[in-house]
């Protein structure tokens, strides 16, 4: 358990990989790294912000990001030796998401907020934290909680099925509700598809300032179309994994899952903030800053209370465990 584990450095890969792909699309991008251009940014027309919205930007971009994005390092720095897979893949989330926010910060100090391809760094990002840190829950939830993957500890879910896969010739009935629910989570993927590209675009002055704000059409085909197909490859994968794989296809279910799961809920979390808020993007800006604060600080006070546990390398192994699932297997066959 305390060597590096393959699945985190494939989940990696798979992710790299893919999330590379979009860049083709980008050569058209000006030199300068502006996708509209400063010309046509200044000939947008520009909207009235009161003094709360204008102070409201200021404290989401020069407080709150820095907050949550020194935050985010002190996690990294705290989870740098940990060797155990649902930490190692929590700290590659970390990773991943710290670097697409400081490609958002470049964005906005170089380029205005207006480089398609800074912008597509950040986004990636994002997505890519958020499968390597859907990687690392469902891992932690089964190894630490549910039990199901290791092959000699009692299941929590043994008192509910009655019968195990572990100790008899049974189909598992957990893995019978994944091949449901999998299938069901690829079909919301499609929801995205159908959202439509928004043109929505205007300037604003905040504390003395000219501030572009925009939805890139880059940003929403990322979100809406590249995320979902990702979303749709990976859990058909994960879904066939289950279907075909006869000896222990819950890991490999997992990491595919976890991959796809990462771009769908970043795609629907930008779809939610642009629908509910295109007639005022300071509040899509404001909600996406104080959400990633929110999500930092929970990884951190959940590190914190189990400290003790999930700060010591390898993942707790209670002898008790196994001896109580023979027992359960026991009376269930006297």
């Amino acid at each position: 358990m305390n060597q590096k584990p393959p699945s985190a450095i494939l989940i990696g890969l798979v992710i790299l990989v893919a999330g590379i792909l979009p860049v083709l699309i980008y050569p058209h991008v000006a030199p300068d790294g502006s996708g509209l251009g400063a010309a046509k940014c200044a000939a947008l027309a520009t909207r009235d912000m009161n003094l709360v919205e204008q102070w409201l930007a200021v404290i989401a971009g020069f407080v709150v990001k820095p907050v949550y994005m020194l935050l985010a390092f002190i996690w990294i720095v705290w989870l740098w030796r940990r060797t155990v897979p649902d930490l190692t893949a929590l700290r590659h989330g970390l990773i991943a998401f710290w670097l697409g926010e400081n490609a958002c910060t470049v964005n906005y100090l170089c380029f205005a907020g207006r480089s398609d391809l800074w912008e597509y760094f950040h986004n990636f990002g994002m997505a890519a934290g958020f499968a390597f840190i859907a990687w690392a829950v469902f891992d932690g939830v089964d190894r630490r909680l549910v039990k199901l993957s290791p092959p000699k500890e009692r299941c929590a879910a043994l008192n509910l099925c009655k019968t195990c896969i572990k100790y008899s010739d049974v189909p598992c009935k957990l893995q019978q509700v994944f091949k449901m629910l999998i299938p069901a989570t690829l079909l919301t993927a499609v929801i995205p598809f159908t959202a439509g590209i928004k043109v929505v675009a205007y300037n604003a002055v905040v504390l003395g300032k000219s501030e572009h704000y925009e939805l890139m059409a880059s940003s929403q085909l990322f979100e809406n179309c590249y995320c979902p197909a990702l979303a749709i490859l990976f859990m058909t994968a994960s879904w066939l994994v289950l279907l075909l794989k006869k000896n222990d296809p819950v890991p490999p279910a997992k990491l595919l899952f976890a991959a796809g799961l990462g771009p769908l809920g970043f795609g629907f979390m930008r779809l939610f903030l642009s629908g509910a808020f295109t007639d005022n993007l300071l509040w899509y800006v404001v909600w996406e800053e104080m959400t990633e604060l929110l999500f930092v600080a929970a990884v951190g006070y959940v590190l914190w209370v189990f400290r003790h546990t999930l700060m010591a390398n390898p993942v707790p192994v209670h002898p008790a465990d196994t001896a109580d699932a023979q027992s359960a297997w026991s009376k269930q066959h006297p």
